[in-house]
């Protein structure tokens, strides 16, 4: 990135540019542990996934401040979770989030008509006596769910260039970016669906965990996943989509101290001016 941390628009990846990162999948899991403040940030972030209405919010801003410092400090810890920063989370989560509601909004009404049209198909041939009319639905119910599953998968893939935009621009009219997104899809959708398939593998194994801990654990793996997991995830995804020579995202002024992490280990912190 660029050399200075609060240009606006950073350049490419020069260091990495043509040689595409190999993906990291375990690593996103691991890195949240090396901070020494993991286990307060794990629990003010769950605490925050407690208020109703505005925690995905809260959820959306955190993550992709992880994201914007990751990028912009490469060589430190991501920022831990922060009550004084309560608005900055809820102003820059609030883009993100309403992207991502309007879209699977609006995308849930055919799909709701499709399982209600299953559904009275069904009803309508376990009623009937017509063999042909039970032939068509055994034939149609399988098709169409099996079209519902693709295209929900193919939502989830096209809500990660949507909501990476959103989150690291901070504008509602730079994150609607057409081209930009088409690009990003054209050179990253492989490698989108085989991080969402590894979440979604990883997910129901902390899930099953979360619910066995009287339920109460699931509260802190929605936050573990949504947030520093994803966060991880989609600063590989720009990254990865950098080096194939993608646009990069604008930036707004840095708006916290790089002071707020810590090196990562294995790196020498910078001395000071």
């Amino acid at each position: 990135m660029s050399s200075d941390p609060n240009s606006t628009v950073p350049s490419k990846l020069s260091p990495t540019e043509g040689t595409v990162p190999e993906p990291q999948y375990f690593a996103a899991l691991n890195y949240f542990f090396e901070h020494p403040d993991w286990g307060m940030t794990l629990l003010l972030g769950s605490l925050c996934m407690l208020i109703p209405v505005i925690n995905n919010m809260i959820m959306f801003g955190y993550r992709y401040e992880i994201v914007e410092m990751k990028l912009r400090f490469p060589d430190q810890l991501y920022p831990k979770f922060d009550f004084n920063r309560f608005s900055q989370y809820l102003t820059r989560g609030i883009w993100p989030f309403l992207i991502d509601f309007i879209l699977q909004f609006v995308i849930n009404i055919p799909l709701q008509l499709s399982i209600w049209m299953m559904i009275g198909l069904a009803n309508v041939a376990g009623a009937s006596e017509s063999q042909a009319l039970i032939v068509v639905t055994i034939v149609v119910i399988p098709c169409v769910t099996l079209l519902i599953i693709l295209f929900i998968v193919a939502l989830q893939i096209l809500l990660v260039p949507v909501t990476i935009r959103a989150g690291l621009a901070q504008d509602f009219g730079l994150a609607l970016n057409f081209p930009w997104i088409k690009d990003f899809l054209r050179k990253m959708w492989l490698q989108t669906l085989l991080f969402n398939l590894f979440l979604l593998a990883i997910g129901s194994v902390l899930f099953i965990a979360g619910y066995m801990a009287c339920c109460i654990g699931v509260i802190p793996v929605v936050f573990f996943l949504m947030a520093p997991v994803l966060a991880h995830y989609h600063e590989q995804l720009y990254r990865m989509y950098l080096a194939k020579g993608g646009e990069p995202i604008p930036l707004k002024p840095l708006q916290m101290e790089p002071a707020n992490t810590l090196p990562a280990p294995g790196t020498v912190p910078p001395k000071p001016l």
